[in-house]
């Protein structure tokens, strides 16, 4: 065989044996990035299931899903407030099949608690853009005599350490929550720590505790039924979900002001193509009429279009950092 038609058989079957991706000058994680994802991804929801977290993650996971064309399975990793499913989301590969919840507590409020938070929220994150904003508002026990906000910020100061208060932990948004509400009125309770929000409202339910600060997301049902007693929804507008609950301003006290949000992150370090998709996943599961309105029957929404996306969630968690550290100084220099 002539030496040029051996030398062009010899490079056809060079040619034929490459991968596909360098055919078309792909390197290996460009490749992959293409064809993301193959297969399931986790999301770390770092709080027991059955709460305001676990749901909204359980929202937008269906509705990714279907985006996405892979199914995403929710992973409950609860312990120190949120902090030990956040370290690990933090420290998982980051190839786009592990996401994680996270939200006004695990990802701004901790670090302001803890400084030696095995996590920097502003740095160790690929946020991926907020999917949930919810009021918080006080929670109480339905045997307690008190009927308002006014009421209870009376009833509260005269109790005093006498009044017993549940939260998750500490830097907890219900821990965060009832940190800035007994700051206004000048009065310190007794707090008792659960691992999530079914422990903390079975014993309120039980009458074990007064009550606890969380998500109106997180109480719907129990304050439809009337089996406890809510007070001050700490956003500009009532609750959808709650209309003839007053807002805190309505009950006298402004500055207990807190519209908690939820979003998604991924580990630094995403390949940009990855992160391109999973950000577009969010804004268009955001868009389904669906999604929207299983947030608006748990007492939340989906984020109207100017908080949307991954660049207003990474400035929220850095503006809410310095927020929270500054009640956190607070707090701490008044119990000296």
């Amino acid at each position: 065989m002539p030496a040029p038609r051996r030398a062009l058989r010899l490079l056809g079957l060079l040619l034929g044996s490459l991968p596909a991706a360098v055919m078309l000058g792909l390197t290996a994680p460009q490749a992959a990035a293409q064809a993301y994802p193959e297969r399931t991804i986790t999301l770390i929801v770092p709080f027991a299931a059955g709460g305001a977290a676990d749901t909204a993650a359980r929202i937008m996971g269906d509705a990714m899903s279907k985006i996405l064309g892979k199914a995403i399975v929710i992973e409950n990793v609860a312990g120190a407030g949120g902090a030990t499913g956040t370290l690990r989301g933090k420290n998982a590969p980051p190839d786009g099949y592990t996401i994680g919840l996270g939200h006004m507590g695990t990802n701004a409020a901790a670090i302001a608690v803890n400084p030696k938070l095995p996590y920097d929220p502003r740095t160790d994150f690929d946020y991926l853009g907020l999917v949930n904003l919810t009021p918080n508002l006080l929670i109480v026990r339905n045997t307690l005599p008190v009927g308002t906000l006014q009421e209870f910020t009376v009833f509260a100061k005269a109790k005093g350490k006498d009044l017993k208060m549940g939260h998750n932990g500490i830097g907890s948004l219900s821990h965060l929550t009832c940190l800035l509400y007994f700051q206004l009125i000048d009065a310190e309770p007794t707090y008792v720590v659960y691992r999530g929000f079914g422990q903390t409202i079975n014993d309120i339910l039980s009458g074990s505790i007064d009550g606890t600060c969380d998500l109106a997301a997180s109480v719907v049902g129990h304050a439809q039924g009337g089996s406890v007693k809510v007070f001050g929804v700490a956003a500009d507008e009532r609750s959808a979900a709650l209309p003839d609950v007053p807002t805190s301003a309505e009950g006298g006290l402004p500055a207990f002001k807190i519209e908690s949000w939820l979003g998604l992150y991924a580990p630094k370090g995403l390949p940009d193509a990855i992160r391109a998709k999973l950000r577009a996943a969010v804004l268009k599961a955001q868009e389904d009429p669906v999604v929207q309105k299983r947030f608006a029957d748990i007492g939340g929404a989906v984020p109207p279009p100017e908080k949307r996306g991954a660049d207003y969630m990474t400035a929220l968690v850095a503006g809410d950092v310095a927020r929270w550290i500054a009640v956190v100084n607070k707090a701490a220099a008044s119990s000296r």
